[in-house]
């Protein structure tokens, strides 16, 4: 596209642009691109002299739009839903057989199995690939994945989708065992899901290793390494109470639990395929988990 003064504008200085007022400030807006914030102010500082007109101006309660960042903030935000739309349209067409990708919160996905494995018998011409990831809302973010099971409250803006159920959380132990050392969260762990009430039931990162425990990184590592008497720890109950040789010691506490949530990118409308699969799975797992399926 150009310019009155016939000078280029590329789609990548509006999604600049975009990130920068959607975060609030350059430095957030780099997170978000993988650059730095010098970068992010030195692309806006060029897309205000391309355009002749200032697109931020400085107001009591901050950095605010202009009239004229306004208006393209419109445009560039009408622009992402076309060419989100139309992508989504050519790969529903074009690429029927594609994998969809599915990430789970601290790999809580591995947990569902079960039903991914129905999911594929009732309907095998989809296929699915679990990934590895430990923060889903990242990788949805950033198209390593388009399907997200996440614990949060709620998703951010820029996702969308379907709160399954709320989970809760007790601390077990092997049956038969004696008083057993806690197991905490790793380094990784902690480091790809910072805060949520949830995560503290376990210690986790740098207190864990002062109290000399034994960390792990994944949901399945956690639950396995109670089944193998290594420690007790807070497991999801749904899935706790299943394992005939694991041992609730107290109640759920309530400060611990979390929503169970299928996410995907808000402004990318799920094809065919992927709405197949958030329609079974909001079924099968809020069945499971004794969730209402209840959409955002």
């Amino acid at each position: 596209m150009h310019d009155r003064k016939g000078t280029a504008m590329e789609w990548s200085d509006l999604e600049v642009y975009l990130a920068a007022v959607r975060t609030g400030s350059y430095t957030a807006a780099g997170r978000q691109l993988g650059v730095n914030r010098t970068t992010i102010g030195r692309r806006v500082d060029a897309l205000e002299r391309s355009l002749g007109v200032a697109l931020f101006e400085q107001t009591p309660l901050g950095y605010a739009s202009t009239p004229a960042g306004a208006r393209l903030l419109a445009a560039a935000e009408a622009i992402e839903r076309e060419v989100a739309a139309m992508l989504a349209e050519i790969g529903a067409a074009g690429r029927p057989t594609a994998s969809i990708r599915v990430a789970g919160t601290g790999g809580i996905g591995a947990e569902f199995l079960p039903e991914l494995a129905a999911f594929r018998q009732a309907h095998p011409d989809i296929p699915v690939e679990l990934l590895g990831e430990l923060d889903p809302l990242d990788a949805v973010t950033h198209r390593r994945a388009d399907l997200g099971l996440a614990l949060v409250r709620s998703p951010p803006l820029h996702l969308t989708g379907v709160a399954i159920g709320t989970l809760q959380q007790a601390p077990y132990a092997r049956r038969g065992t004696a008083a057993l050392p806690p197991l905490g969260w790793g380094y990784g762990f902690e480091a790809s899901l910072p805060g949520g009430a949830w995560r503290a039931a376990n210690p986790a990162g740098e207190a864990a290793r002062l109290a000399g425990l034994t960390m792990v990184n994944t949901w399945l590592e956690l639950k396995q390494a109670v089944r193998a008497g290594i420690g007790s720890a807070s497991l999801w109950c749904f899935a706790a109470d299943a394992e005939p040789d694991l041992v609730r010691l107290s109640a759920p506490d309530p400060r611990h639990e979390a929503t169970l949530w299928l996410v995907h990118r808000a402004k990318a409308p799920p094809g065919p395929a992927l709405q197949t699969l958030i329609a079974f799975l909001g079924e099968a797992i809020g069945e499971r988990i004794g969730g209402t399926g209840a959409a955002s």
